[in-house]
């Protein structure tokens, strides 16, 4: 059993979420905008840092914004711990200064250690409820990330548990994110702070480091 307390642990770490891919102030876009490039860093488990890109898709329905962000950890290896996302966000409704928007994404993490590699499967929706202007705005936001599989390559683990398997193991589980979001904006640039607090999905099994905090700019044309 203490071979799979230590595995469930390390997928703990891979399932660490993050909410930032790429975000979107809708009172902010012009009817010429189409295309948004950011770069972010923060804290979330660890510290690190990234960049995304957005489209928009114009249409008579709902707005359509569809994108992708590739955020790397802080460290001596570049490339040993990473997270990719694509998603799709739309605004759901919106009353003078008052938005609700909704986004969904589709998610691959890879975790690397001296015990083992972990590459994770999974999918996040986030909703945000804001106070919206042109130049800045605030809101709410609520976020849940959920595992679907994990594929397990053991390292040092295969010592002590010869008979261990890699493999792809099933990882259903997850986390809640409920935080703050703030926005300002000067001509095409815009800023966001994101603060919030991270919780298990049952609210008992939470991160060993649950708040978080990310700062993003973003340029828009």
């Amino acid at each position: 059993m203490k071979i799979f307390k230590i595995i469930t642990l390390s997928a703990g770490i891979v399932l660490i979420p993050s909410v930032y891919s790429q975000e979107i102030n809708w009172r902010g876009i012009d009817t010429s905008t189409k295309h948004f490039i950011s770069s972010n860093f923060g804290a979330d488990y660890s510290s690190y840092y990234g960049v995304s890109y957005a489209y928009k898709i114009n249409n008579k329905v709902l707005p359509l914004v569809v994108g992708t962000e590739y955020n790397i950890s802080f460290g001596k290896q570049l490339v040993d711990d990473w997270k990719s996302k694509t998603s799709i966000q739309t605004e759901l409704w919106h009353s003078t200064r008052f938005s609700l928007g909704i986004k969904s994404g589709c998610i691959v993490r890879r975790f690397d250690s001296e015990m083992a590699r972990l590459v994770n499967l999974g999918a996040d929706v986030t909703t945000v409820f804001a106070y919206s202007k042109p130049k800045w705005g605030i809101g709410v936001l609520a976020n849940y990330d959920r595992s679907i599989s994990t594929h397990i390559k053991n390292k040092l683990l295969k010592e002590y548990y010869p008979g261990i398997v890699d493999g792809w193991y099933n990882t259903h589980g997850g986390n809640f994110k409920f935080g703050i979001r703030a926005n300002y904006a000067i001509r095409h640039w815009n800023a966001f702070l994101n603060l919030g607090k991270a919780y298990g999905q049952n609210f008992k099994d939470n991160p060993t480091l649950p708040f978080y905090a990310d700062i993003s700019i973003q340029r828009q044309f």
